[in-house]
């Protein structure tokens, strides 16, 4: 297999009040969440039911629910004992990231959804008591990601509500259960997603590009362009520039369509998801810029 082209730089830009992310709102969304989380799987009768559009059992999802959170947590402390182990030696994001977390499910064995519930509540517990007191700017390492990748506090703690969301939803509609999405936490989501774009982007992808995208998040979420400049990918506050194509989403379907819950025929035919500019077109070409987390 050829090596994917080398990406010359990442950056991401947050000061921007835009794009901050609160850190008592996502810390408050997280713990909330993961009850509920903790009661889907708790109410769980078959654990190896495999989980629609995807190779993992329902108990599969709750390790991997606590084996991230552990990951989380020894880093907040500059730890990375248990999941270092486990970081293949590559340096393209979905290489990486798809190897470590299907190796780290060993590291909880147990499949129990009693025991993985009450085990995802205390591994939230535990990294909400880690962080408490800390700024939300605190850079934690999330070596995972890529040598030398760090992601900030606020950021971190969005991404794991991102977790919680997204993998529940995929076990309540597997078991045909409702796993309603509020607002908040989709715009908690999508400012988590910005900080991911550019260690997420696709070399492949974005390495004979040079554009510029809009993207307006509806009610209250974030507004931001992205540059993609020959296998470069910047994520910047919206300034009013100039740039080669809009994009508008609600932040539930922005949240849905790049974690890769759906895709973006039927949003864009509901409306949900709306593009122009003096090259729309761009548009298709944007979701296939990065990889799913």
């Amino acid at each position: 297999m050829s090596a994917a082209p080398a990406v010359r730089r990442f950056a991401v830009m947050s000061s921007s009040t835009d794009l901050r992310i609160d850190l008592a709102e996502a810390r408050a969304a997280l713990e909330r969440v993961t009850r509920r989380t903790a009661d889907l799987f708790g109410s769980v009768t078959d654990p190896g039911r495999a989980v629609r559009r995807s190779m993992w059992t329902v108990g599969d999802v709750g390790a991997h629910l606590a084996v991230a959170l552990v990951g989380f947590t020894e880093a907040a402390g500059g730890d990375f004992g248990t999941v270092a182990p486990h970081i293949p030696a590559t340096g393209v994001f979905a290489e990486r990231l798809s190897a470590v977390t299907a190796a780290t499910l060993t590291i909880e064995p147990d499949r129990d959804p009693r025991h993985l519930s009450r085990l995802i509540v205390e591994r939230v517990d535990g990294f909400l008591h880690a962080t408490a007191g800390l700024s939300g700017a605190e850079r934690i390492a999330t070596p995972w990601y890529g040598d030398g990748a760090s992601l900030s506090l606020a950021t971190a703690t969005a991404m794991l509500l991102g977790e919680q969301v997204m993998h529940g939803y995929d076990v309540a509609g597997t078991l045909g259960r409702p796993w309603p999405i509020s607002v908040d936490d989709a715009r908690l989501m999508t400012r988590a997603i910005t900080s991911m774009m550019p260690l997420a982007a696709n070399p492949v992808t974005t390495a004979r590009l040079h554009a510029t995208y809009g993207v307006s998040v509806r009610n209250g979420g974030p507004r931001f362009v992205v540059a993609v400049d020959h296998g470069t990918v910047v994520v910047e506050p919206a300034d009013g520039r100039r740039v080669d194509c809009h994009l508008s989403a609600d932040p539930l379907t922005f949240a849905l369509v790049a974690y890769g819950r759906t895709g973006q025929w039927g949003p864009i035919a509901a409306g949900r998801l709306r593009a122009w500019g003096w090259q729309p077109w761009l548009a298709f070409r944007f979701v296939n810029l990065f990889f799913n987390p």
